[in-house]
């Protein structure tokens, strides 16, 4: 296979893709954040508040970064031209991800809290406390990745990684896109399921409110289930890239060793890594 056919399957791809991305991903974060905005009027609920911030950050990150993406295929993209935008690019497409990435944790937390046995650890459930961990994600985030406005630069003609700060964006990648998230959800998620068990073997409803006691406990149930998918889904869409990521990092110093076809199928594959497979998280969360 040739260099100007991997090529082209790039465009290919990114053509058809990135368009029903879009359109899948507006589509659902809109109707997932009016489902949820109906539901915090009705009864605010900690995790409904958690849900639809890390649905709006959804959207925002889509009509930004994945647009920049899709007009860089046939465009010469302005954060090549500009060392603000390319600066701002980065910096506020990644602070969205790790804002939407924040606000699934505390999800998860949330529900192993409602689900604890320890009425301290059940406090943390509610509206009130949501809000303060909601400001708390927005300007955590935005310190932590403050970093990002020195990692790049165009300096080389193209918005890329200063060679300098290889190794510490290598890092960040690894621990704040890699390890932190999916090892955070995937714990309190286990937790969660495992005290809603806890709950229902304990629980011994008389006749009259059995149904009542079940209606409840499937409620709960199928909510924790629904955790458990959204987490699977960011894993398989998520995890790839910081390796992605590594492989570069280690395989710098053979940069202009490396075939031209070795490139191209290097390209490629980052491409259907970041943003094909990186962004479906934010555009498939409602289905």
């Amino acid at each position: 296979m040739s260099v100007a056919t991997l090529n082209n399957i790039r465009l290919q791809l990114g053509h058809c893709v990135i368009p029903i991305f879009l359109g899948l991903g507006n589509f659902g974060n809109l109707f997932t954040t009016w489902i949820l905005i109906r539901t915090v009027k009705q009864r605010a609920n900690s995790c409904a508040l958690y849900l639809l911030c890390g649905s709006l950050a959804n959207w925002f990150v889509i009509d930004t970064v994945l647009v920049s993406y899709f007009y860089g295929l046939d465009h010469t993209e302005p954060i090549h031209l500009y060392n603000v935008l390319c600066k701002l690019r980065w910096y506020g497409g990644y602070t969205l991800f790790m804002v939407s990435r924040c606000f699934m944790i505390a999800a998860c937390v949330d529900r192993w809290a409602l689900c604890s046995q320890n009425i301290r650890i059940r406090s943390f459930s509610q509206p009130k406390i949501a809000l303060r961990v909601i400001s708390f994600i927005i300007i955590g985030s935005m310190l932590v990745n403050s970093a990002l406005l020195f990692f790049f630069n165009n300096s080389s003609g193209r918005c890329a990684v200063n060679p300098s700060y290889n190794l510490a964006y290598t890092s960040y990648t690894l621990a704040f896109i890699g390890i932190l998230p999916p090892s955070l959800m995937i714990l309190f998620s286990v937790l969660a399921r495992h005290n809603l068990r806890m709950i229902r073997s304990r629980v011994q409803p008389i006749d009259g409110d059995r149904t009542r006691d079940i209606h409840i406990h499937k409620r709960d149930h199928d909510l924790i289930k629904m955790l458990f998918g959204e987490v699977l889904v960011f894993c398989l869409s998520t995890c790839p890239f910081p390796f992605s990521v590594l492989y570069n990092f280690i395989t710098a110093p053979i940069t202009s060793d490396k075939t031209p076809l070795r490139v191209a199928i290097e390209t490629l594959i980052n491409f259907i890594i970041q943003p094909l497979l990186t962004y479906t998280y934010c555009c498939t969360q409602f289905y």
